[in-house]
């Protein structure tokens, strides 16, 4: 056996008579029939691969369709070489069926017999696929894999597939399909901030199990696979550490998810809000025409559940469908409270969500399709079967507008079915209890209470920060969070409201927290009914406290957010200074109005603190594909290095030398054969590089060498054929080869060598001694 390269059945070397067309089909049949193996471990690594992108989409439907299309694809480029296509014809053959495919399953109205595309086939792709780019920027996470999603889902799955065949067999080089495998892998992270080091390193074994796999069916068992499954350990070795040293993930998103909480799928709504506004955004939510100049926030969902631990929403509640006729009343509302009829219609944009966005308090919802459920405490609107994406309603609202001496005059008593919203743990933080007595040292009602914990929350010495929380390691909702908020005073609208309905509760008053959106921005131009687009960045919560005979009434102690209402605000016209707080009171209103001062400082702080993040894991990222594409280079030069070094020392004899041309050969890419002999090889060589006389010399003296030592009686071998000599003749071969090839050959040979992706036979003839 040769110590040159393994045979291409496409390629006939210069030096060889073709063979009959008979038997090369045979060749071919033959040679793929023993690459079956590496498909099926293809197929493996592909369906591992794609499963990786599970936390981004919901059920496990999407990713059944999308594994079978790629390994029809596989199987069917495997099954084209089995009947005698050409290797890379065959991976054309599973091209042309994922084309097929598409148009079966996402265009069959513009085909030709269900599978060929058409002249209208490009104008349903095209739509597809920017209903699924819409989807994609619309939904959170896990998303909900509509038809749009799917095409898309489709393309990179064909696409991938192809690139797996294309490179690991037809290419021969399956170390670099573990590229577009670890891309893949870690688009999860980028997108939800967490990354599944279980998943990865499943991922990561199948990789390896194509390349051990490969130097199977290649005939290298019997070789030196260590080169190319060391390369897999490394990228898998360095996908895990980078997965786990990375920084920048924020965790899982607020919005949306069509198949149960709206606000992510943690344990905490609260939580996910947090990451939600940390992320930069501004995606256009829903927009609503009002007949009120007041603002208007957007309930989704309320929670009224807390267990020193986080606020949840409360899950025995009765509900009523909503019907046309549905006219619903407001708790705990009495006739005394003015209020102000309102009629808002939304259009829903770009949310995808089980809950509807309706002002609070409303009353009747009229024009969503689906089934839609009230809660009649609450006052929301969710469904387990519906979505708003997309949905067009009317909203009718009966706007609370109690005063403050309404507020004050409210009964002490707690009617019995709001006495659960005053359920708390046994055991307070001190800091908890300490601050409530400290802020209501002088407060007579309930009122005064609520009013003195919200200018408490809204003072100077609170600072609006979506980042110190997660800075300092303390974001969430519970007991422990908060106490720790208080301490370092600094935190967003989830930790003021949160703070504040603690506080409320523990001083008697009934407390809840709600999420939702804030009024959003005013659109310019509007005509007789005030219009509204509301984006990501207006997503907020905020606490509701219930008093006797007015019912359920917001606060706003989110300082630089959303607007405090009128009966909370500060009194800044006493003249017997019997208001203390009015000068930081007026400062606060002149805040509040231009403040975006806060909140856009908050904003591009938000954002500015997000970028370095990414610059993060872009800088990692490119380190790492560095070190996998400049892998193969580095070995492959330490290699060239080594053999270099030992034929000069005389510790390697011919048979090294003429492995190192071997490898520059195929790293050039000079057919070459494993069923040629030395000299059919040089001959080949020889016609190929053009050689000079000097050049060839060297050559034949290289030639003379290794016949003598594969060829000769090694007992009669009386002469060493080591030393300066043989490394300069491997020197001028070398060289002269270089010289005459391409340009793009040569560069080939440096990145990407063919040596130490696709390693070879070559043999294991020791040298003399």
């Amino acid at each position: 056996m040769s110590v040159l390269s393994p045979p291409r059945p496409d390629v006939t070397p210069g030096n060889r008579t073709p063979a009959p067309a008979g038997a090369a089909l045979v060749e071919r049949r033959y040679l793929a029939q023993r690459l079956w193996p590496l498909t099926w471990a293809l197929v493996f690594f592909y369906v591992v691969t794609i499963s990786t992108l599970s936390p981004l989409l919901d059920g496990a439907s999407w990713w059944l369709g999308i594994a079978l299309l790629g390994s029809i694809i596989l199987v069917v480029a495997a099954t084209a070489r089995s009947l005698g296509v050409r290797t890379w014809l065959a991976t054309a053959v599973g091209a042309v069926v994922w084309v097929g495919l598409l148009v079966l399953f996402f265009a069959p109205d513009a085909s030709f017999a269900l599978v060929l595309p058409t002249f209208d086939t490009p104008g349903v792709f095209g739509e597809l696929g920017r209903d699924g780019l819409r989807s994609i920027e619309r939904q959170g996470t896990p998303a909900e894999a509509d038809m749009g999603i799917r095409f898309i889902l489709a393309i990179g799955a064909g696409v991938f597939a192809l690139v797996l065949d294309a490179v690991a067999v037809a290419g021969r080089m399956p170390a670099v399909v573990g590229l577009p495998a670890v891309a893949i892998a870690l688009v999860p992270g980028f997108v939800t901030g967490e990354i599944n080091l279980v998943s990865l390193a499943l991922c990561g074994a199948a990789f390896l199990l194509v390349l051990w796999t490969d130097t199977r069916v290649r005939r290298l068992s019997t070789s030196r696979p260590a080169g190319v499954l060391g390369i897999g350990a490394m990228t898998l070795v360095g996908s895990l550490l980078f997965a786990a040293a990375a920084p920048g993930y924020n965790g899982e998103s607020l919005l949306p998810s069509t198949g149960g909480s709206v606000f992510g799928g943690g344990v905490s709504p609260l939580v996910d809000l947090g990451k939600d506004l940390r992320r930069p955004g501004g995606a256009q939510q829903f927009s609503y025409k009002t007949t009120t100049d007041e603002s208007l926030y957007f309930r989704l969902l309320t929670l009224d559940e807390f267990n020193g631990t986080t606020w949840s929403a409360g899950k025995d509640r009765i509900r009523e469908p909503n019907e046309p006729s549905t006219l619903l009343s407001v708790p705990g509302l009495s006739d005394d409270v003015m209020t102000e009829p309102t009629t808002t219609t939304v259009q829903v944009d770009g949310m995808v969500a089980p809950w509807l966005p309706i002002p609070f308090p409303s009353v009747r919802v009229v024009g969503a399709d689906g089934r839609w459920v009230w809660d009649p405490e609450g006052l929301t609107l969710s469904s387990r079967l519906s979505s708003a994406s997309g949905q067009s309603y009317i909203a009718e609202s009966v706007l609370i507008q109690p005063t403050r001496e309404q507020l004050i005059a409210a009964q002490p008593e707690v009617p019995p079915n709001v006495e659960r919203f005053l359920e708390m743990p046994a055991e307070v933080p001190p800091i908890l209890t300490e601050t409530l007595a400290s802020i209501t040292t002088e407060t007579e009602n309930a009122y005064d209470t609520a009013f003195a914990i919200q200018q408490y929350l809204r003072s100077t010495d609170f600072l609006y920060s979506v980042e110190a929380p997660v800075d300092e390691g303390y974001d969430g909702d519970g007991f422990d969070v908060i106490a720790k908020f208080l301490e370092k005073k600094s935190g967003y609208c989830v930790h003021f409201s949160s703070a504040m309905a603690i506080l409320a509760r523990m001083a008697g008053i009934p407390a809840r927290v709600s999420l939702g959106y804030l009024p959003g921005d005013r659109v310019v131009g509007a005509e007789s009914r005030l219009t509204y687009t509301v984006g990501t960045d207006d997503l907020h919560a905020w606490p509701e406290l219930y008093f006797s005979g007015v019912g359920w009434v917001p606060f706003e102690p989110t300082p630089g957010r959303g607007v405090v209402p009128d009966y909370a605000r500060a009194e800044t016209s006493g003249a017997d200074g019997r208001n203390v707080g009015d000068a930081a009171a007026i400062e606060r209103q002149l805040q509040d109005q231009g403040a975006a001062a806060p909140e856009s400082t908050t904003s591009s702080g938000r954002q500015g603190a997000v970028e370095p993040p990414p610059a993060g894991v872009l800088t990692s990222a490119a380190l790492l594909l560095l070190l996998l594409v400049g892998l193969p280079a580095l070995i492959r030069a330490f290699r060239r290095r080594f053999r270099a070094r030992a034929l000069r020392s005389g510790r390697a004899g011919p048979l090294t030398a003429w492995r190192e041309i071997s490898d520059a050969a195929q790293d050039l890419g000079i057919p070459v054969s494993d069923a040629d002999t030395p000299r059919a090889f040089a001959a080949a060589l020889a016609s190929q590089s053009a050689f000079s006389d000097s050049e060839q010399g060297a050559l034949s003296a290289l030639l003379d060498a290794v016949e003598h030592v594969r060829f000769a009686d090694p007992d009669r071998v009386t002469l060493r054929l080591v030393g300066p000599s043989l490394a300069e003749n491997t020197d001028t071969v070398l060289v002269a080869m270089r010289q005459r090839a391409r340009l793009v050959d040569r560069i080939r040979a440096t990145v990407a060598p063919a040596s130490v992706l696709s390693p070879v036979y070559r043999g294991r003839v020791p040298e003399p001694a």
